[in-house]
């Protein structure tokens, strides 16, 4: 059986398709795997354990710090 130049062209771009496709599977599955998944990480609540910034509920926040609480507060709000 005698394969045309047509025929090569036609299954060279089939295969290239084929690996096209299944790179992007591939990439897909990389990126988005984390997110529908129960058993995924969760981000920390808190530093861990001999980080030197520890949560202190129990001291209150400096000047410095209430001023910044107050200009974050507004971090990602629009006004209408």
């Amino acid at each position: 059986m005698q394969v045309t130049l047509w025929e090569m062209v036609r299954r060279a771009a089939w295969a290239a398709a084929r690996g096209t496709g299944r790179s992007f599977m591939a990439m897909g599955a990389l990126w988005m795997a984390p997110f529908g998944r129960e058993d995924a990480p969760r981000a920390p609540s808190s530093p861990p354990a001999g980080h030197p910034e520890r949560l202190c509920p129990e001291v209150p926040l400096s000047e410095v710090e209430l001023a910044l609480n107050r200009q974050l507060a507004d971090v990602g709000r629009v006004e209408r």
